[in-house]
């Protein structure tokens, strides 16, 4: 059994991320009764690996003590995320007993933009005076990896803190001891600003093959860095929470969030989404004398909203990567929307023969057929345009375009599918 046991807590001091993943299943308090068991360093690794508001959770389970003492040990980039989704009541007395430069540094990450370098930069790096010499340069670095945290790049600052070049291991171990920084750095430092969007970061590091970029605020004051194992997590979490956002659900909800926090994510935005399904099914009342008649047009309605809804999401989702990824100027949208357009009017064009002539067949009615096939072609190409166009007016009018979006396009396919639809059948009666 005691093998076991220490076999248990090898692999959860070695593999700290697949333990929180598995821990979060837990409440918190059961969680921490088992985190007990290994060392306050073990215990930061698995609470590192913790979704910000699983990790806010556990430190309101623990003594006061034992919390402040867990954040020391956490990095400060997770230690500001967890911070901030603890009560403002609870996270004041936390600061109150950081050290006052510790609890400055975590401050200071609370005032960048969620989705900026500033929000994720780490402000643990290795920086030197451009007067100080490669030797100095390799004392820090071999201190560094002493102290478990090894560096891959040394920047250099000037009095004011001015970012002014960075060094290069190589260039460190082929120069003489005695050589002045400015003399072996790289003045031409790719870099970005705090306010700066994580997308543009990316762009930065995946086109220059970094492993890290530093960060000035607006005079050029390095201020941080950004990892690229940092900005990867990051973005895939956004995408994360993007996804739940276009359907409704909080971009901070998770799997081990309360039942309480998650209906009150996700009840407004369905409730918002059955006014529009009422909208929708309004339409349809409309024409209840005409599908009193011909009953079968009953059977096609879904058909023809499904179709043009599939297609809206094909043109949403690709909208959406594209402003993510800056490939579109969401204030010159013409060209996008023609495209889209177009595209939706060939898919329907190519569905809607389809699918006309299979409804002719099966109701012996070309008539009626001859109406899917319109409604379709007309339907996916505003679906088309909708798809684009939803997430660009959303980013115009300075709202998260991932907001909700797929609640809205269902909405307008809904509606316009049923209205198309049930509209060129009665133009067409008798069917």
């Amino acid at each position: 059994m005691n093998l076991i046991g220490e076999l248990a807590r090898t692999l959860i001091e070695t593999h700290p991320s697949d333990t929180a993943r598995v821990l979060e299943r837990f409440e918190p308090k059961e969680t921490w009764d088992e985190l007990t068991e290994l060392d306050l360093e073990a215990q930061a690794g698995i609470v590192e690996a913790f979704s910000p508001a699983y990790g806010a959770r556990l430190l309101l389970e623990l003594p006061v003590e034992t919390r402040t003492d867990l954040i020391r040990e956490l990095s400060s980039e997770t230690a500001a995320d967890i911070l901030e989704y603890l009560p403002e009541e609870d996270r004041s007395s936390l600061l109150s007993s950081l050290s006052h430069l510790h609890a400055e540094e975590l401050e200071t990450l609370f005032e960048y933009d969620e989705g900026t370098a500033g929000s994720i930069m780490s402000p643990e790096f290795v920086a030197l005076r451009q007067d100080a010499t490669v030797a100095n340069a390799l004392r820090r670095l071999r201190r560094m990896a002493i102290l478990g945290k090894p560096s891959t790049y040394i920047y250099v600052i000037d009095e004011e803190r001015v970012l002014t070049g960075v060094l290069l291991l190589r260039d460190l171990a082929l120069a003489r001891p005695e050589n002045p920084l400015h003399d072996v750095m790289i003045a031409d430092v790719v870099r970005a600003l705090v306010d700066e969007e994580l997308t543009g970061v990316a762009r930065r590091l995946r086109e220059h093959n970094l492993l890290a970029v530093p960060i000035t605020d607006a005079t050029g004051r390095l201020v941080g860095v950004v990892s690229a194992t940092q900005l990867v997590s990051e973005l895939q979490e956004e995408g994360f929470e993007d996804a739940q956002k276009m359907f409704g659900a909080g971009s901070d909800e998770h799997a081990s969030s309360t039942a309480r926090f998650t209906i009150g994510k996700r009840l407004p935005w369905l409730s918002i989404n059955l006014a529009t399904a009422f909208l929708a099914a309004g339409v349809i009342r409309v024409f209840d004398p005409l599908i009193a008649q011909v009953t079968i047009l009953a059977a096609f309605l879904p058909v023809v909203a499904g179709q043009s809804g599939n297609a809206g999401a094909q043109a949403l989702a690709v909208m959406l990567r594209s402003l993510a990824l800056e490939e579109i100027d969401p204030r010159r949208p013409r060209k996008v929307i023609l495209k889209e357009s177009f595209v939706g009017f060939v898919n329907g064009l190519a569905t809607g023969l389809l699918a006309g002539t299979f409804s002719a067949w099966i109701s012996g009615s070309t008539v009626l057929g001859g109406v899917v096939a319109v409604a379709m072609t007309i339907n996916l190409t505003i679906a088309g345009v909708a798809g684009a166009l939803i997430p660009i007016v959303m980013e115009r009018l300075g709202r998260d375009p991932a907001q909700s979006s797929n609640i809205i396009l269902t909405t307008v396919t809904d509606v316009f599918g049923f209205a198309t639809f049930l509209g060129l059948a009665l133009l067409a009666r008798p069917l």
